[in-house]
């Protein structure tokens, strides 16, 4: 089965099922979607891409903080 991107109202009414904390629907190709409360965005936990930015944030700060402690 395909995964396509949810619309707003689709989120909307998943989260009020499945709480508001974090996001992770695998059935959702989104890999933003709109917070729940407020302004702005969040990621879709359940998309490889997120995990694939974090990984990369995380190793960008774990190789500059153990390359300043090696000078």
């Amino acid at each position: 089965m395909k995964k396509r991107n949810w619309t707003k109202e689709e989120i909307g009414e998943y989260r009020t099922i499945h709480g508001v904390f974090f996001y992770f629907n695998k059935e959702d190709a989104n890999f933003l979607v709109p917070k729940p409360y407020g302004i702005g965005w969040t990621v879709n936990w359940a998309n490889p891409i997120t995990w694939f930015c974090v990984s990369v944030i995380a190793g960008f700060y774990l190789m500059r903080f153990f390359l300043k402690r090696v000078k």
